[in-house]
């Protein structure tokens, strides 16, 4: 299903160079949503050249985004270790 999402989410495979069933192995655990943020994410981050014929989807553009994606859940989950941030008005 992961794989299809991606398929989905890239909608121009002539910019897209990108293996989607390892990025579906990659993305484990994470939701469509989450599938689709990586997506519009890597497609923005490969959207930067002034020249739009230069502009791509690449796999590790989109294996960065999905490592982002994994550790932002894991930190909003309380998995990773640290000091927390505080968030919110601080008195001085």
């Amino acid at each position: 299903m992961h794989r299809e999402l991606f398929a989905l989410h890239l909608p121009n495979p002539e910019r897209v160079t990108a293996d989607y069933a390892v990025l579906a192995g990659l993305s484990k655990g994470l939701s469509g949503g989450d599938i689709l943020n990586v997506c519009v994410n890597a497609i923005y981050a490969g959207s930067v050249d002034s020249d739009s014929a230069k502009w791509a989807v690449t796999q590790a553009r989109l294996e960065r985004e999905i490592g982002k994606v994994k550790k932002a859940k894991a930190e909003h989950a309380g998995e990773m270790t640290g000091p927390k941030r505080r968030i919110g008005f601080q008195p001085s």
